[in-house]
């Protein structure tokens, strides 16, 4: 990850500014309003160098958050996924944002990023994936799809791991039907109703949560408000992304809500209902994802 050659597509509409990194592992780099920020300020030296965990987003493809120890059963077999700086010792957020994208029709307002993906010791399927950005005056929609364009069945997941400016201020409110107990390893033990500690239904202070749960079963839309800045954020999703990872970490100037398609570790849990999908050869996963920007 030393090439230095990481062009950004700045997209924009009316106050709203976009700005996206194809070849830095297809991520999105920062979206404000003018000055003001709405996803976390981006580490540009981070991205230029060709790390995508400087940005404020990256694509989840082919799968969402961790695999225990990067291993997993598959068509009678177990698979181990290769290692490297991005794991931390278990397989996460998929291949995506490991590897270049290429840009495709882009406008003043609008994008999209491809990947075409071979088989190798990271992810030893073939796919192609597209995240397709159509950015108003009001918002942004994000459009994913991930097709298995190998010869067997590939599991396969979607989602997006977007990072927001946190101020002392800032609220949470979705509610949310369930949540994964989680163990030391940050990975899903138990699946309960939401407890009171965890429900955002009515609305909670960013500062007053701790977590890094999944929450399933999330009723549309998600709202983040800034108040001192008279700003507000609605998180929209087509069904597909059933689920919501919810990351505050405690001291951080960030914090995450992420819309995806299955639970943590699902494909080490293949008897239970975990939303991660099998695409056939030719078959194809997609939805949409919407980010409306409003002024309170």
């Amino acid at each position: 990850m030393n090439d230095t050659s990481h062009p950004i597509i700045a997209l924009s509409a009316g106050a709203l500014v976009l700005e996206l990194a194809p070849s830095a592992g297809g991520i999105i780099v920062g979206f404000r309003r003018g000055d003001t920020l709405i996803m976390r300020a981006p580490d540009r030296a981070a991205i230029a160098a060709g790390s995508p965990r400087g940005g404020a987003s990256w694509p989840l493809v082919p799968y969402s958050n961790r695999i225990r120890n990067g291993r997993f059963p598959w068509a009678g077999r177990i698979i181990t996924l290769a290692q490297d700086e991005l794991s931390r010792g278990h397989a996460i957020h998929g291949q995506g944002w490991r590897a270049p994208w290429t840009a495709h029709d882009v406008s003043q307002s609008a994008a999209t990023l491809r990947q075409v993906h071979a088989a190798d010791g990271f992810w030893p399927f073939d796919y192609e994936a597209r995240q397709s950005f159509a950015l108003t005056p009001d918002g942004f929609t994000l459009w994913m799809a991930l097709t298995n364009t190998g010869k067997a069945p590939m599991p396969a997941g979607l989602g997006h791991h977007p990072y927001f400016h946190r101020t002392a201020d800032v609220r949470l409110r979705v509610a949310t039907r369930e949540i994964w107990e989680t163990d030391a390893e940050v990975l899903p033990v138990r699946r309960v109703p939401v407890p009171p500690a965890a429900d955002l239904s009515a609305g909670r202070a960013v500062n007053s949560i701790e977590s890094d749960h999944v929450h399933v079963g999330w009723k549309r839309p998600a709202v983040i408000e800034w108040p001192s800045a008279r700003l507000a954020l609605d998180i929209d999703a087509t069904p597909i992304y059933d689920r919501l990872v919810v990351f505050v970490p405690p001291g951080e100037p960030f914090f995450a809500i992420e819309p995806v398609s299955h639970d943590t570790d699902a494909l080490n849990r293949p008897q239970d209902d975990t939303g991660m999908r099998t695409l056939a050869p030719g078959e194809t996963l997609q939805g949409d994802m919407r980010f409306t920007v409003r002024s309170l």
